[in-house]
């Protein structure tokens, strides 16, 4: 056959017809695109059903945004996308907007899931709004620009419309025409990419559609599962599910079309935690895609990114499953971090070409999260939540440690390097989950035990507890319960414990801890006298003063012979004897100690002197101010120290101590509510009692707002208050405050406990009964309603 002119071609499809001058025809075919899709012969069987799932429950949800989209329909023109995380229900709300609209206007819908269906659902509108087969056929083999053709349609179109363009998760497709405005009709994409040149340059309107609010969230199970489940279990099934749409749905549904069993929400919620995506996609109906089943929905993202060629993307995601469901500082994710600690999988250099990938297909979004008292925004990484757990469940055993460990190692990092308080905040949640896992606890103790003691030095305790407790816990996972550090952590977390309040659970561990530091007495004798210190802070909070007086004798006997009298770790030993002799009624004995103790300040050395000198001033004044209040007991002292004692004394103590503690601790430390809470008592005494009401009353604010208003210190500021605006004549107020005191003191700290015996009398304000009357130690308990002086704990410093 001759190369000329009798050789003709013409554009078919995806090829060529080639047609000789004889009866020779020569087809040729070329197919481009991702392997296993193909040219369809006929296209969509209709563009004007909804190519979609039916709802299964009525949406009524995302109200604010229905009403803006009914609207834009309304108004007829415009382009609108709407972007978000996969499951979060783009396309329920398209199926909404579709049958809204399908009575007053023409409604097409196309599956732009693939650049194949998206061509052939565009040329069947094209059809369906006017354009003749010819026409068609002419777009189909290329003879005509297919996006032309369409939109000259739908602007020519004698009805207005609504175009949906459905799952438009790559809009590349879309960049060649197949997105305009049209002044005829309204377009609403669903796609997963937040950010696109298609958007911009159709001049879209875009709306970002999340997980649903609480409330319906709870709303949407019970329409899914009605039935008799209580209100409680539905919001914690859907808090559980991070209030995901699909998520929801799928829970829903299984609850709802169990055959065999029948399973409340509170069962369904303990069997989530063995492995939650497979349980979630048993609720799928059984035609369900891939876009129905949680475990594909979120692979359908993370598969178009590795075939844009951004592998790196599920690498970024694995190594934020390894942490926790909170924000990651970006910081973390910084290439030279990652440089550093070895992300299997992931070149430091391709870390942000990851990130991004992810963030354009809504997996993970960009936030700010304000900084740390006052401190600047911090910006974060944050990811739902159920993706996070399936993407950990899929991590590849291989790579399991050692992408576990690198994160470990990134977190542990970050921690201990000097830096930003509101950045080491952000890290906690994610250094207490890798502080729970095995793989990782051993690379964390590190950072860990860096938290939990500047939440102990900021007074923070409910904070710092988690981090004393996970350490411990990872110490006899590791099985080191019983070396030095283990012991050290162990004491730790006694002293967390009942700074919480909770004096009853640090006994165990305090009397452990003191047993474990017994056998290492001659290796390490200042641990030995660490953990007796803290069983006497611990037995004097439980007002065992006679054990609490023995065993700080001991601890001082021991420091006392390696550090010496002048060290700041000697002298505390001593300011828990004199608060001990006090309360054991040996009040001469306190004052002269207390004394002896003040002398020695100026010489104090050694870490925490600063700390030590401002609490042994403090117990000075209490020990003289609890010396004063026996001098009025019918039983006389005959102590001529006490008897040399005056208000005035007392007073400018107290002052002292109380500029000490400012000076160290700051005006709002826990701690320094104890020298305010001192100086409160002692201004009553000394006759000013509007300074004395101001200051209890600031005590009072601050530890409700940082332990909480059931917590024994919180109980006795709000029992003195009570007591002090009942004797001033407030006696409406001073009501109130002390019957709620004493609900919680009989609660929580029992009918025999002097607090509780304090909010009793409290609410006895025609007996008029003074301060002093309530300390001093010859009333009995039936005089007063008080348990036995051995139980005034909280009268002292509370530390």
């Amino acid at each position: 056959m001759s190369e000329d002119a009798s050789l003709r071609a013409a554009a078919y499809g995806q090829g060529r017809i080639f047609q000789s001058e004889r009866d020779i025809q020569i087809t040729e075919h070329h197919h481009h695109g991702t392997p296993g899709t193909s040219v369809s012969a006929t296209g969509p069987a209709s563009v004007r059903v909804a190519l979609s799932a039916p709802l299964r429950a009525t949406l009524r949800d995302r109200e604010e945004l229905r009403e803006e989209l009914l609207a834009a329909v309304d108004s007829g023109s415009g382009v609108h996308v709407l972007h978000g995380f996969g499951g979060c229900g783009k396309t329920a709300v398209a199926r909404w907007l579709f049958d809204q609209a399908a009575s007053s206007l023409v409604t097409l819908w196309v599956d732009a899931s693939t650049e194949v269906q998206l061509r052939d659902g565009m040329l069947a509108v094209a059809a369906d709004r006017g354009a003749s087969p010819g026409e068609v056929r002419a777009a189909q083999e290329g003879r005509r620009a297919a996006a032309d053709l369409v939109w000259q349609r739908l602007d020519a179109s004698p009805e207005p419309w609504l175009l949906v363009l459905d799952n438009a998760d790559d809009p590349r497709s879309l960049r060649d025409g197949w997105l305009r405005a049209s002044a005829r009709g309204t377009v609403l994409v669903t796609s997963r990419q937040a950010v696109d040149p298609a958007w911009t340059s159709a001049g879209a309107r875009m709306h970002r559609v999340d997980v649903l609010p609480a409330v319906e969230a709870a709303r949407l199970l019970h329409d899914l599962a009605p039935g008799d489940h209580q209100p409680e279990a539905t919001l914690r099934l859907a808090q559980r599910l991070g209030f995901h749409p699909l998520a929801l749905t799928l829970a829903g549904g299984f609850l709802s079309q169990q055959l065999l069993e029948s399973w409340t929400i509170e069962e369904y919620l303990e069997r989530l935690g063995e492995d939650p995506v497979a349980l979630l996609d048993r609720g799928a109906g059984l035609e369900s895609g891939a876009r129905e089943r949680l475990s594909r929905t979120w692979q359908l993202s993370l598969d178009a990114l590795s075939q844009r060629g951004l592998p790196e993307a599920m690498a970024v995601l694995r190594l934020l499953a390894c942490l926790g469901h909170a924000p990651v500082p970006v910081g973390l994710l910084a290439p030279s971090a990652v440089l550093a600690v070895g992300v299997p999988g992931l070149a430091a250099e391709r870390v942000e070409a990851g990130l991004r990938g992810l963030l354009s297909a809504s997996l993970v979004d960009l936030i700010e999260v304000p900084g740390y008292a006052g401190g600047r925004p911090v910006r974060c990484v944050t990811a739902h939540g159920l993706l996070m757990e399936s993407v950990a469940a899929g991590v590849p055993p291989e790579q399991r440690t050692v992408l576990y460990t690198a994160a470990a190692k990134l977190v542990n990092k970050a921690v201990l390097r000097e830096g930003d308080a509101g950045q080491v905040r952000l890290l906690e949640p994610h250094l207490l989950t890798l502080l729970k896992t095995s793989i990782t606890s051993g690379e964390v103790l590190d950072a860990a035990r860096r938290v939990r003691d500047g939440h102990d030095t900021a007074g923070r305790w409910v904070d710092a507890l988690p981090f004393a407790a996970d350490v411990a816990n990872a110490n006899s996972r590791e099985g080191k319960a019983r070396d030095t550090d283990a012991i050290a952590d162990l004491i730790a977390l006694g002293k967390i414990i009942h700074m919480t309040g909770d004096f009853a659970g640090a006994v165990p561990v305090v009397g452990e801890a003191v047993d474990a530091a017994t056998a290492w007495a001659e290796e390490s004798p200042l641990l030995l006298a660490q953990a007796r210190f803290q069983a006497a802070m611990l037995c004097g909070k439980r007002g065992q003063y006679a054990d609490s007086l023995r065993f700080a004798r001991q601890a001082h006997e021991i420091r006392q012979r390696i550090l010496g009298p002048t060290h700041a770790h000697t002298a505390e030993t001593i300011y828990l004897q004199v608060e001990n002799h006090f309360h054991l009624g040996q009040f001469g004995v306190a004052v002269r100690l207390a004394r002896q103790l003040v002398d020695l300040l100026p010489n104090l050395h050694g870490d925490r002197s600063g700390e030590v000198a401002a609490i042994s001033l403090l117990d000075s004044a209490v020990a003289m101010r609890e010396a004063l209040f026996a001098t009025r007991s019918s039983q006389a002292v005959m102590d001529d120290e006490v008897r040399a004692l005056s208000w005035d004394q007392v007073w400018e103590q107290s002052q002292e101590a109380l500029r000490a503690y400012i000076a160290y601790f700051g005006p709002s430390h826990l701690l320094t509510a104890s020298a305010r809470h001192n100086f409160a008592v002692v201004s009553w005494e000394h006759g000013d009692r509007e300074a004395a009401v101001g200051e209890i009353r600031r005590v009072l604010d601050l530890r409700r707002a940082e332990l909480g208003e059931e917590h024994p210190f919180s109980i006795h500021a709000t029992a003195d208050l009570a007591r002090m605006i009942g004797l001033r004549g407030d006696t409406e107020e001073a009501a109130n405050l002390a019957a709620k005191a004493y609900a919680n003191a009989l609660r929580i700290l029992g009918p025999e406990h002097i607090i509780t015996g304090l909010c009793r009398t409290a609410l006895q304000p025609s007996e008029r009964v003074s301060l002093a009357q309530l300390r001093h130690r010859g009333t009995t308990p039936e005089d007063n309603g008080l348990h036995e002086a051995g139980d005034d704990m909280p009268l002292g410093p509370q530390r």
